[in-house]
């Protein structure tokens, strides 16, 4: 456990003896400093026993109005980064115990809301000490829990959580951008089976489109096509299936985009190719949508001929659909 509140005073004792109004002050000294033990990441809304009112929290929070003076903003995209001061040793053990306790929880699977927010605290403000290869941990840990089920919880719960996974995945991301790069296959893995779950209503779903599209930035364009792809063919069209198969087409669409420098062999055309057309065949409209829109992206990448050879047949349907969107993206450009 960490220590997190000290120097509380615990007023002396002494045997029974008659006093006067004069000498009630000098009983009341302040004796050895008390150490209160805490774990800093356990949520406090089931506590039923008072606690001690204190200035700080745990992690030393202050309000977000406090640090906005602290912010430097780099980059088109505005990215935010606090300035702050090299850590002293015992605040970098104390900092190291916090991420440590916070690490422990993640992989249980057990870190709420409130805890979360605690961990969000320290990345954002530069008090997390990744040493230790623990930022891999933690991030691989992330990755864990965001496709973990978690029966345990309320589907409301299990939602709050994960939105939560995904706010300290990004900002681990804006703080160590490359630290990612080991870890880009895994990430996609755990946005597809997570994105199994849920509607494309759902709130999350747009959270976990803008990961992937972080994600395919950093990857290697043929691995990722190959390891994609091959996960994808034999997707089922089940429920679960169609919404894997959305977001896999729309990671394949992005590596397009991204990847400028990226110039697909035949093989790996057709192979995206035939993906698309057996998905052009859904019943889902929302993966027939994500099939034509990767097709376009192909044909722009490889052209007229090659794009439509290793197509081959499709229904007329389709076709027209997506000889539209060719159109229209050739169009807009």
């Amino acid at each position: 456990m960490v220590p997190t509140l000290t120097g509380l005073s615990e007023p002396q004792t002494s045997k029974p003896q008659a006093i006067d109004s004069s000498d009630e002050e000098d009983l009341i000294t302040p004796s050895k400093p008390l150490q209160v033990y805490e774990d800093p990441f356990s949520s406090t809304d089931d506590q039923t026993t008072p606690r001690p009112v204190i200035a700080a929290s745990v992690l030393e929070e202050v309000p977000v109005n406090e640090d906005a003076m602290n912010l430097v903003r780099n980059g088109k995209d505005g990215a935010e980064s606090i300035k702050a001061p090299p850590m002293s040793p015992e605040r970098f053990k104390q900092s190291s115990r916090l991420l440590d306790s916070g690490i422990s929880k993640i992989k249980a699977k057990s870190l709420d809301v409130h805890g979360f927010r605690k961990l969000q605290g320290m990345i954002r403000d530069n008090k997390a000490a990744w040493s230790e290869d623990k930022f891999d941990v933690l991030l691989l840990g992330l990755f864990d829990y965001l496709e973990a089920p978690l029966a345990s919880l309320s589907p409301e719960k299990v939602q709050d959580v994960k939105a939560q996974i995904l706010a300290t995945i990004k900002l681990m991301y804006k703080k160590e951008r490359d630290g990612f790069r080991p870890h880009v296959v895994k990430g996609l893995e755990s946005v597809l089976v997570t994105r199994s779950c849920y509607d494309s209503r759902a709130h999350i779903v747009a959270g976990l489109e803008l990961l992937a599209d972080e994600l395919v930035t950093l990857a290697e364009p043929k691995q990722t096509t190959a390891i994609i792809t091959a996960r994808l063919q034999n997707e089922q069209m089940s429920l679960e299936g169609c919404r894997i198969l959305s977001m896999g087409l729309h990671v394949l669409r992005e590596l397009l985009e991204a990847k400028k420098e990226f110039a697909p062999s035949d093989a790996e055309i057709n192979e995206m190719c035939k993906l698309a057309a057996r998905c052009l065949e859904s019943t889902e409209s929302g993966v027939r949508m994500d099939a034509v829109q990767l097709c376009v992206s192909v044909h722009t990448r490889v052209g007229e001929k090659r794009f439509w050879d290793a197509l081959g047949g499709v229904k007329d349907d389709p076709k027209s659909l997506i000889t539209y969107y060719i159109v229209k993206r050739q169009r807009d450009l």
